[in-house]
């Protein structure tokens, strides 16, 4: 049996983690950043053992705070053991472990995020140059990488609920949150509203309209997903889950204070690929009528075979 580390690198990145050991036959060992507390609830059901490397720098910091934080990333990476088939999911904090890795021989490989078309993540092209493969999800993200680039479809989890409708909208905008299209969403006067604030604090969301329901974080957004009548999120990885594992009408509303990622172009066309709606920052709009215009014209998203199942085949062959 080939020993498996699995680097769970935050936010979405550890919703890849968690994916990739959900159809793993067997527990893997993991890479969390220490102090995540979010990551290690996740991903501890299928972790045989978890290691602690701190990730340098989250969407938003200074370049500096990165640079400050190499040399303690590096020497905890050093202190992991040689495994032989390490996954990177991006992210900075993805880097040191997988590089360190690689230096004791063991094989890397690094997944993409879902909403990159125009030009690679910085940290995922990194890792390229020393990794097997780079795990794609679409057709469309192919020429970003050559012949390195294996597309094995999106890489979600294993659907846990029945898809249904139970009445309500769902907003769902990452670790980060996203206030002003909270905001422009009360505006419009909707009240079986169920909204997950990330950084921001739920108790200024629920001032906007006190019938939503609200809440930080849940691990297992996924039974929300699975009973929304539609999903309104951000460019991330929700979006993909949304459609993808439980077919709902989905909305991306680009977020531009997410400066680190991807551009409002790779937005646009994520939400082409995903048959989902899109809308620019709340910034650009003209007024509100945006928003209600996409929710009343929602339509179906388009099919999609899983792929993480071909991307374990690749890495225990």
């Amino acid at each position: 049996m080939r020993r498996v580390l699995i680097i769970a690198s935050g936010g979405g990145h550890s919703g890849f983690a968690r994916a990739i050991a959900q159809y793993l036959p067997f527990k893997a060992d993991f890479v969390v950043p220490t102090g995540d507390t979010f990551t290690l609830e996740m991903v501890k059901p299928y972790a045989e053992r978890v290691y602690y490397v701190v990730k340098g720098r989250e969407p938003g910091d200074p370049l500096m705070k990165l640079f400050f934080a190499i040399p303690e990333a590096v020497e905890e990476s050093f202190k992991i053991p040689r495994y032989d088939v390490v996954v990177a999911t991006g992210s900075n904090h993805s880097v040191f472990p997988s590089a360190v890795q690689r230096i004791k021989g063991a094989e890397v490989y690094v997944v993409e995020s879902q909403d990159r078309f125009t030009r690679p993540g910085k940290a995922v092209k990194l890792i390229s140059t020393f990794s097997e493969h780079v795990f794609l999800h679409w057709e469309e993200q192919r020429r970003l990488y050559g012949r390195k680039g294996l597309v094995v479809g999106p890489i979600v989890e294993k659907p846990k609920y029945q898809p249904r409708d139970e009445g309500y909208l769902l907003v769902t905008t990452g670790s980060m949150g996203f206030m002003r299209l909270y905001k422009a969403l009360a505006s419009l006067g909707l009240d079986d509203v169920v909204v997950q604030t990330g950084r921001v604090d739920p108790s200024e969301v629920q001032k906007l309209n006190p019938k939503w329901r609200v809440f930080q974080f849940d691990p297992d957004i996924e039974r929300w997903i699975s009973g929304a009548s539609a999903v309104i999120t951000h460019q991330g990885k929700t979006a993909m889950e949304s459609v993808v594992m439980y077919g709902k009408p989905t909305i991306i509303v680009y977020n531009r204070d997410w400066r680190s990622a991807t551009t409002v172009e790779d937005a646009r066309t994520y939400a082409e690929v995903l048959g989902a709606e899109f809308l620019d920052d709340p910034l650009t709009w003209g007024s509100t009528l945006e928003l209600k215009r996409a929710l009343d014209e929602r339509r179906r998203p388009k099919r999609f075979e899983i792929g993480t199942p071909k991307l374990v085949d690749e890495i225990l062959k």
